[in-house]
């Protein structure tokens, strides 16, 4: 409530600008300013930005120069402008991410395994943390979502358990950033299995039920409280999906390290 109602304040105040906007560069002067005070907090998440005529006034320049830095802003992931309503504040994680990544896995040709390489050294490392820091709850997050993949019956239940499994073990480990890395790249794995899987549901299940006893040992590698137990057993389950994952049909198909997969990593991300 508290929280809100700062919102509302922020909202009702009158906008006074960071910085002099020079003649010329006007728009991208504008963008930076707004983009610097969402990205530092100054503007949260939810807020709505003041109405075009508001910021025009406040910066002195005209509304096509707002409305021009607004889309700059919306284009970037930290606003949605919403018809008749105006613009606000979103600045979504993942969108963020993806929105950077999109560019640099097309450009780079990144393949198959450079992402899950990356993936399984930082589940790996969210494991070690985890059995230092996770909480009953967290534990108790993990073995639900453990127990919801075994009853799954269709591939989206599926899909849904088995990211709850892994953003509780990320959670676990304490670190936001690394938290929040993970969350992106296993949301990219699952979507990059159910893409090469061919959306076979049965095929999924198999990839799964294959895949239970490692889930469950990394469960019960957080109870022992044991890092060093932990990793092995985080890197053990990262490595076996990889091995399943290659054998996949589409992933023959797409030959697993050819950087023509980047267009098809790329295409999963959706900012």
């Amino acid at each position: 409530m508290e929280k809100k109602m700062t919102t509302r304040r922020a909202e009702k105040m009158k906008w006074k600008p960071s910085v002099k906007l020079a003649r010329g560069n006007a728009s991208e002067r504008l963008l930076d300013d707004l983009r610097e005070r969402i990205l530092s907090g100054d503007v949260e998440r939810g807020a709505k930005l003041p109405t075009e005529k508001e910021l025009a006034v406040a910066y002195g320049v005209s509304g096509a120069t707002v409305r021009e830095a607004v889309r700059g802003l919306a284009t970037a992931k930290l606003v949605e402008v919403r018809h008749g309503s105006g613009a606000y504040v979103t600045a979504n994680v993942d969108q963020l991410m993806a929105t950077s990544l999109r560019s640099i896995i097309q450009v780079e040709r990144i393949t198959m395994p450079d992402v899950i390489a990356v993936q399984t050294e930082m589940s790996t490392f969210a494991a070690e943390l985890a059995a230092r820091h996770a909480t009953k709850a967290d534990i108790g997050k993990m073995q639900r979502a453990q127990d919801d993949m075994k009853q799954a019956k269709t591939l989206e239940a599926l899909s849904e358990a088995l990211l709850r499994y892994q953003d509780a073990l990320a959670h676990a480990s304490g670190n936001r950033l690394l938290a929040a890395l993970c969350h992106f790249l296993v949301g990219m794995q699952v979507g990059l299995a159910n893409e090469l899987s061919g959306g076979s549901w049965a095929m999924r299940r198999r990839t799964a039920d294959k895949l239970a006893d490692d889930r469950q040992a990394l469960i019960d590698a957080l109870k022992s409280r044991d890092p060093n137990l932990a990793r092995e057993v985080a890197h053990q389950y990262s490595s076996h999906a990889m091995t399943l994952l290659s054998a996949l049909p589409d992933a023959g198909r797409n030959r697993v390290a050819d950087p023509a997969l980047s267009h098809l990593l790329a295409s999963l991300l959706h900012p």
